[in-house]
């Protein structure tokens, strides 16, 4: 017959091996559910279409506010005017350029890009940059503004 202390020993043992087994499966569960979190993630071309759609929507939304006349300060969405959906003061600033250069309004004369005028954008921005005409050079790794553009809509990014 088996001793206490032998007993012991084995259940000592047995709760060892318990713990062991539930870290294992505890690490083999994390992995899963990182895994399950990537599968839920948008595929990166997913997310060009994404952005490329945004691009194209603002592109529509601001040919029509020209068309019309209107400004980015008469826009609402469910009662709440654009402005407030802006959180940067950048975003605005871009925004309130385009208002002051509305037609109808009277301002001087648009300051036109006669070269390339370099620009510093944030990635965050690049999208933005490139839906009011910024074009990108990789050699340079730069956002510039291209000849003949007016470079009050990129009043942010001017250095």
């Amino acid at each position: 017959m088996a001793t206490r202390a032998e007993i012991q020993a084995k259940l000592e043992k047995i709760d060892q091996r318990k713990a062991e087994a539930l870290k294992a499966l505890q690490a083999k569960r994390s992995k899963l559910k990182a895994k399950l979190a990537q599968l839920d993630r948008p595929t990166k071309s997913q997310r060009r279409l994404d952005a490329r759609r945004k691009i194209l929507l603002g592109a529509f939304v601001l040919e029509q506010l020209q068309r019309t006349g209107g400004t980015p300060q008469t826009l609402t969405f469910e009662g709440q005017p654009f402005f407030d959906w802006l959180v940067r003061p950048n975003d605005r600033s871009v925004f309130e350029d385009l208002a002051t250069n509305a037609p109808g309004t009277s301002s001087p004369s648009p300051r036109v890009a006669k070269t390339d005028t370099p620009l510093n954008v944030p990635f965050a921005d690049k999208d933005r940059a490139k839906a009011l005409g910024a074009h990108w050079q990789p050699d340079k790794k730069l956002w510039f503004v291209p000849a003949g553009l007016e470079l009050a809509p990129f009043k942010a990014w001017l250095d």
